[in-house]
């Protein structure tokens, strides 16, 4: 899978439009300096400029760790913001274990080698080890495709606070997850610490249990009421492919494909202009996500690959309607799933209770369609 000519203009004009920001003491070479965020700061930011080779992603990250604990590059500030950068650098300054941060574009995973994400993303680290970095706590964000963590030269248990952080979240959620690692680490400072009185958590707990109980008896009465009409619904995580949603393995790569290239016909019919940096940052990210499932498909994926797949495309929509709302001035879309039947029925409207054939009852996101069928009103 290759980006389309005009996807790739639209790419290169969003490194572009963001501009260049005053060079730091640390370079990583005559176009490509590193700055801080402000004076103060121990963050770094990339410059945009021109676009660096895949191959430079971990020289950049080895380089910037030298004088900061935490990088960001400059596309990827919609994901991590300036003030997250800065409260994530202040909570792993002088730690022990050495804790650092990098978010770089998804294409920094998936431009490594490696059969699998893991694979990929085990050799990003090492050459970021191998480039220099300094021995502790690695923890890097691959655009909104996925985080991954190692230790290098010390003994942390950094896999699996990884992965109990990435349960916890959604993936456009990096900030709550780098919290939660780091929470899962050993270090303190994570953003809901009391620092109070003793008696503080427990009335918090209290009072947030007799306002759940309240909601979810309100929210049980409105929704006998409304009887399955069209409403907002929290976001879920995408649902899994299942066996039964196409006959066959392939088939369902066969569906997967087509999504993609779907999503791509979408990126170069947008047309979007990145002359603003939040509208940049976001098609930027549905760009990484195109890259990423791009590569994905190109292969023979397995279902635990789709899942993924489907996930990263439903998130680089997202990201590519929060730049489209940007621009019309219009308040950013709720993420929601595409609608569980079909992914070509495109974003859900609300949630339905659904039990499939010798399954068991669970909510499900659908389209409006679906949602007559279901309903009946439709035969």
């Amino acid at each position: 899978m290759r980006l389309t000519l005009p996807a790739a203009a639209l790419l290169v004009a969003a490194a572009t439009a963001l501009g260049p920001a005053t060079a730091s003491a640390a370079t990583l070479s005559p176009t490509a300096p590193v700055t801080t965020v402000d004076a103060a700061s121990r963050a770094t930011t990339l410059v945009a400029g021109e676009e660096p080779a895949p191959s430079d992603y971990p020289g950049e990250v080895a380089l910037a760790w030298a004088s900061a604990p935490v990088y960001v590059d400059e596309t990827q500030s919609g994901i991590v913001p300036p003030a997250d950068a800065e409260r994530l650098a202040d909570r792993v300054d002088g730690r022990s274990p050495a804790t650092h941060i990098a978010v770089v574009p998804a294409t920094a995973l998936s431009d490594m080698p490696g059969d699998d994400n893991d694979a990929r993303a085990a050799a990003f680290l090492d050459a970021v080890d191998a480039a220099g970095g300094p021995d502790g706590v690695y923890l890097v964000v691959f655009g909104g495709a996925a985080t991954y963590g190692a230790a290098f030269g010390v003994d942390a248990p950094v896999r699996d606070a990884v992965e109990t952080a990435v349960e916890r979240h959604t993936r456009s959620q990096q900030v709550a997850i780098l919290d939660d690692a780091l929470t899962e680490l050993g270090l303190p400072g994570a953003p809901d610490d009391s620092g109070g009185a003793g008696w503080v958590l427990p009335l918090v707990i209290a009072l947030v249990v007799l306002a759940v109980a309240a909601g979810g008896l309100f929210w049980w009465h409105r929704r006998r009421a409304n009887d399955g009409k069209e409403g907002p619904a929290l976001y879920r995580p995408s649902f899994d492919v299942l066996d039964d949603e196409a006959d066959s393995l392939e088939d369902r790569q066969e569906l997967a494909r087509e999504d993609v290239t779907r999503f791509g016909e979408e990126l170069d019919a947008a047309d979007t202009s990145v002359t603003d940096p939040a509208v940049a940052a976001d098609v930027q990210a549905a760009m990484d996500a195109y890259a990423e499932v791009g590569a994905a498909v190109d292969g023979t994926p397995d279902d635990h690959v789709l899942r993924a797949v489907r996930s990263t495309v439903e998130y680089g929509r997202w990201r590519l309607a929060c730049a489209q709302a940007r621009l019309a001035g219009r308040p950013l879309p709720a993420r929601r799933d595409d609608c569980f039947f079909d992914q070509r029925h495109g974003v859900s409207v609300t949630d339905w209770m659904y039990t499939p054939t010798g399954g068991r009852a669970r909510e499900i996101p659908v389209c409006a369609p679906c949602r007559d069928r279901l309903a009946g009103a439709v035969r």
